[in-house]
């Protein structure tokens, strides 16, 4: 059995030698079928990286807001869901005694109150064509705002030593996010400047604002968010007693004590209630279309890949019609014939399916850019993962593309008659 065994393997490693040296002769048709095979494998790996990646951020963003359930005013689900994981402006307000009701609720561990509004900046331009920009400003109750992030740390480092939260009450202090305070250049000790229009006014007032902290970089939507005290944000904007947000955290977080509690709360006309696990629903959502549109397209390049193949293979064996003859004639089983045609095939795969893989490790960061560009996805952070798991999964998708791929090419010289095949080539 073992020198079966061996015997076996010798015979297979002498059509696999033989299976490469019929490739090399037709260099450029075979780079190019591997090329065909290498670029269904870059779309396959990258949709699959994108798929995981994505509901990784998802799920990443929704752990770093520190809460389970969301109570906010009544509107689009996805406009709620953007606004908190992103920091998008669909601002709708809650009546100022929603907060009072909903804390007194026993199945709450923990409750914070949010403010969101959009102060406007006016960059450098001159004239009509001054270019403006916003900024995100949230309005928070420290103690309770704190519990709900512990992770939250101050950036250490010359001209940010020294950062402190707000006093509750200063009216002039702010602590900025990482990327709020990048875009703008500010340090602690800095001067921040920014125009605000309160609520039923058409004139916006520039305010003067001390930053006193910038925090570390979290890869959340607080990274370019500009805080300040709760009371302090609502007086600016005009909007003394509302909210925008209740991040709340249950004592014991499921889905029956959940249901239980929106329940309770949506009997409030002017709220509603957005589970976390509703809002990762919403956003996956808003992409599945395009999923289902990239999904398609990797099937078509993996079917035009597949016809490449079984092309190049079937004319590899009509230039070699008189050879395979020739092997028959000294003895050439149809097996060995097919193994070799077959094995051809699987190479060409397997060769398209590591270069394919490659090509998309290498252009992931241009992947995730276009698909930041082309859509709102909702989420900040890397959206493409590629995990040596989806590598795996691919390359051994391609190699089944070269079993069945190999077939009929394969079928069809090992059915070839010797005299028959020998004549054509006289």
């Amino acid at each position: 059995m073992t020198n079966s065994y061996s015997t076996d393997m010798f015979v297979l490693k002498r059509y696999a030698a033989l299976a490469v040296k019929n490739l090399r002769r037709r260099p450029v048709r075979t780079a190019l079928t591997i090329s065909g095979v290498a670029l269904a494998v870059t779309v396959a790996v990258s949709l699959g990286g994108f798929m995981l990646g994505y509901s990784g951020a998802i799920d990443r963003s929704i752990n770093m807001l520190g809460f389970q359930v969301m109570i906010m005013a009544k509107g689009c689900p996805y406009e709620a869901a953007t606004m908190m994981l992103k920091g998008g402006t669909g601002l709708l307000y809650l009546p100022g005694d929603t907060y009072d009701k909903v804390k007194a609720d026993p199945e709450i561990e923990t409750i914070t109150p949010i403010f969101v509004g959009v102060a406007e900046k006016e960059g450098s331009g001159i004239g009509d064509n001054a270019a403006k920009n916003f900024s995100i400003v949230s309005g928070i109750d420290i103690p309770s705002f704190r519990l709900m992030k512990p992770w939250l740390a101050f950036k250490t480092g010359p001209g940010y030593d020294g950062g402190r939260w707000f006093s509750p009450t200063a009216p002039n202090e702010i602590v900025m996010g990482f990327e709020a305070a990048e875009y703008e250049q500010r340090k602690v000790g800095d001067t921040f400047y920014a125009s605000i229009t309160p609520a039923g006014k058409t004139e916006s007032v520039m305010h003067e604002f001390k930053v006193v902290g910038v925090l570390d970089r979290t890869g959340t939507q607080d990274d370019g968010t500009v805080f300040m005290p709760l009371n302090v944000a609502r007086d600016y904007f005009g909007r003394p007693g509302q909210l925008t947000i209740l991040g709340i955290k249950l004592k014991q977080f499921s889905g029956a004590k959940l249901r239980e509690f929106e329940s309770r709360w949506l009997q409030l006309p002017e709220v509603q209630v957005v589970g976390l696990q509703q809002v990762k629903n919403t956003l996956v959502s808003l992409v599945s279309t395009a999923q289902t549109m990239i999904a398609a397209v990797a099937a078509i390049a993996v079917i035009v890949a597949l016809i490449g193949v079984i092309n190049t293979i079937l004319m590899s064996v009509y230039e070699r019609t008189p050879e395979i003859g020739v092997m028959k004639a000294l003895g050439a089983r149809r097996s060995g014939i097919f193994q070799l045609v077959w094995l051809e095939t699987v190479i060409i795969c397997l060769l398209g399916g590591f270069a394919g893989s490659l090509a998309a490790i290498v252009g992931s960061g241009l992947v995730e850019r276009a698909i930041k560009a082309l859509a709102d996805i909702g989420v900040s952070g890397s959206v493409v993962n590629i995990t040596p798991a989806v590598i795996a999964y691919a390359i051994f998708g391609a190699v089944v593309l070269g079993f069945v791929g190999g077939l009929y090419p394969a079928w069809r010289a090992s059915s070839m008659r010797p005299v028959e095949a020998i004549g054509k080539g006289l």
